[in-house]
């Protein structure tokens, strides 16, 4: 496919990139807008193009890092349907890895499905993947409740650092916490702290989907009560450290990691 051009988008581009995720993810546009001018300021978007048309994109997010090494999350992989089964999205993949190991950072990416990280690993060479404890909860009404309020991101990311503090983690800025603040709110939740502890949180189907929790001094089983009660809701699906269900492919060789969290999936 000698007319396919791949290439970082420009501004004068954005109508086509708000289109073609509109198109595949069914989001609205005030939202994608609002999403993609916050990945303005701490990442891009990589885009296909078959002449003028944009047919296929994926969103590199930066402001993340490890150890004092910067980090990059491959998001939003998205191809038009008639331009399907041409390997598009396999080559944006390889040149925003490309792009970003050339830059000395570390990449990785979250598969949608368990059966993409077979396919990930075929196509930009990603095989380290990290696991996290993906655990399930039902409303108890005997369970002692703690106090809840939604914060802003720079508030989430101070708490964040001081629960995780001295534990090997990815570490999250302000500009990527808004961005997981953005996707939240979207779907009627957000970002939380509930006693000593925190949460990204919103509304999912049937369930609350929580994509990271971490717990200071309170129990476990208190937060998650209270985040139940508050959103009036039955169940919860959440992610927290430990071993169990796999949820990232590392491009890049990472040193180790016992917790990615805020996975924007």
């Amino acid at each position: 496919m000698t007319d396919i051009t791949i290439r970082i988008a420009e501004p004068e581009d954005l109508e086509g990139v708000i289109s073609l995720w509109h198109d595949v993810f069914g989001d609205d546009e005030e939202f994608i807008r609002d999403f993609l001018s916050a990945l303005a300021c701490c990442g891009y978007t990589a885009a296909a193009f078959q002449g003028k048309e944009i047919c296929s994109i994926t969103t590199v997010i930066r402001d993340l890092s490890m150890e004092d090494q910067p980090c990059s999350y491959l998001y939003a992989v998205a191809t038009q349907n008639e331009y399907r089964g041409r390997h598009l999205a396999s080559r944006i993949l390889d040149f925003c890895r490309k792009t970003e190991e050339e830059l000395g950072r570390l990449v990785f990416t979250a598969p949608a499905e368990p059966e993409l990280f077979s396919w990930y690993e075929k196509t930009i060479h990603a095989k380290h993947i990290v696991s996290c404890r993906l655990n399930y909860a039902e409303t108890q009404q005997e369970t002692p409740l703690l106090s809840i309020e939604k914060i802003d991101a720079p508030s989430y990311g101070i708490l964040r650092e001081r629960i995780l503090a001295g534990h090997p983690h990815v570490t999250a800025g302000s500009k990527y916490l808004h961005l997981t603040d953005i996707l939240c709110t979207y779907y009627g939740g957000g970002l939380y702290r509930i006693g000593t502890s925190i949460a990204a949180v919103y509304p999912e189907e049937e369930m609350l989907h929580c994509q990271e929790l971490l717990t200071g001094s309170d129990s476990e089983d208190a937060v998650v009560q209270t985040i139940l009660h508050s959103f009036q809701a039955h169940r919860i699906k959440y992610r927290i450290p430990g071993s169990g269900t796999d949820y990232i492919t590392a491009v890049s060789p990472f040193p180790h990691s016992e917790w990615f969290g805020l996975i924007m999936d």
